[in-house]
């Protein structure tokens, strides 16, 4: 949930608006290899500030700005992620359920049709927008177990 906002009734007297040197940084850990047809697992942590708090008739319309402080650290942050490859289309991304969400309510996982090497990203839109670094990973075939 991103809040552009100039002067809803949502925010305080004070709200939180990014500050002088702000940086918001989405850091992925996606494994190196895979197989073709196995999920893997997307982990992915963000970090962001410095935030100042601002009275609220000096937040310009259309800045960012929060009732409350966000959190300066996220550990699991991947479902919130909107995914993306290079190139597009080679891979599923789960969707998630009530099952999964109460097993694993941060989880995100992807899994590719196809052997190669593909690059991997993700998008946060909280508490601003930030794209993560490009990561790549290998797909391999599934090998037989009497195969080498």
């Amino acid at each position: 949930m991103v809040a552009l906002v100039g002067c809803s009734d949502e925010l305080s007297s004070h709200p939180y608006v990014p500050g002088p040197r702000y940086s918001c940084v989405v850091t992925l850990t996606v494994p190196k290899e895979g197989i073709v047809g196995d999920w893997i697992p997307l982990k992915a942590s963000l970090t962001n500030g410095p935030w100042m708090q601002v009275r609220r008739r000096d937040v310009a319309d259309g800045a960012v700005a929060w009732p409350k402080q966000p959190p300066p650290f996220e550990q699991e942050v991947a479902a919130s992620l909107t995914w993306f490859t290079e190139p597009p289309a080679v891979a599923r991304f789960n969707v998630p359920t009530m099952q999964s969400v109460q097993s694993d309510p941060y989880g995100r996982q992807v899994m590719f049709s196809q052997p190669g090497t593909y690059k991997i990203w993700g998008v946060s839109a909280y508490p601003t927008v930030s794209t993560s670094s490009v990561e790549t990973i290998t797909i391999r075939v599934k090998h037989d177990a009497g195969q080498p």
